[in-house]
């Protein structure tokens, strides 16, 4: 399921790439680029996108390894050890809530 939900995620990262490239194309010089959230630009989207999609992809990383030393493990630190990361994510930012809900407010999907 969270391998699903990282891929999506990186499909919508691509997304927004392609269109910060479709808007440095047909905006080039002069011409203002359009206004297509509140306040954030397009490219702003694609770098937190990318951010967290990196960060989730990661964590993943870190489960799979967890998931495949934990069968193979008897010793109870160890053990604890492993729960400790599961638990704790290392590699989630903690300011990666105010980031999806700035994005999520930026595109109307949260009132403000």
């Amino acid at each position: 399921m969270q391998q699903q939900i990282q891929l999506k995620m990186e499909k919508l990262t691509s997304t927004f790439k392609g269109v910060c490239d479709l808007e440095a194309y047909q905006c080039s010089g002069d011409i203002p680029r359009p206004i297509l959230f509140h306040t954030w630009p397009t490219n702003l989207f694609y770098e937190t996108s990318l951010k967290m999609s990196e960060m989730y992809k990661k964590e993943i990383s870190l489960k799979k390894t967890i998931v495949g030393e934990i069968a193979h493990t008897s010793d109870q630190d160890l053990l604890m050890v492993y729960l400790s990361c599961w638990l704790y994510q290392p590699f989630i930012d903690n300011n990666i809530k105010v980031l999806l809900e700035s994005m999520l407010l930026e595109t109307g999907h949260r009132p403000l």
